[in-house]
């Protein structure tokens, strides 16, 4: 069992918000926590790939070879562990990359592990913004097999 953190690649107090309230949890449950970035495969390509699961980035000719996936998925943990780093308290944590459609794999990723919860931060956006280019938190909570904290966050 594990609590999962999800944050974004962005040097916002947002993610530190999602780890604190994530490492709470971890620590009031008695469970590991997993503090996941998804990387962005298409850095450096034309083609859209964020629809495409990550087995198909590493099997369909013309995609990326595996190798590419491997760095991006090490790149976003990295990312992880960089946003860790500027919480205090944490010692124990495992940090982890993944790459595909966010929502997707977080959910993917925390019905794997048997996560107590998922823990994101949503983005204020108006309801126009929403329907255009979705939500990630939004896909989380009408999706996932577990519950969802929803860290508020004001950048004011």
């Amino acid at each position: 069992m594990a609590i999962v953190a999800a944050v974004d690649g962005s040097e916002s107090e947002r993610a530190v918000a999602v780890i604190e309230q994530a490492h709470d949890l971890a620590e009031q449950y008695g469970v590991e926590l997993h503090i996941v970035h998804v990387g962005d495969p298409t850095v450096g390509f034309r083609q859209d790939f964020t629809d495409v699961s990550e087995d198909a980035l590493r099997t369909e000719p013309g995609l990326p070879s595996e190798h590419i996936v491997e760095d991006v998925q090490e790149t976003a943990a990295e990312i992880a562990a960089k946003a860790a780093d500027r919480v205090d308290g944490i010692d124990s944590y495992e940090a982890v990359g993944l790459v595909g459609d966010i929502a997707e794999v977080v959910r993917t990723y925390a019905e794997e592990h048997d996560a107590e919860y998922i823990v994101v931060c949503g983005r204020k956006r108006r309801p126009l913004g929403q329907a255009l280019f979705g939500s990630v938190t939004q896909s989380l909570l009408l999706n996932a097999d577990c519950p969802i904290v929803a860290v508020p966050y004001d950048a004011e």
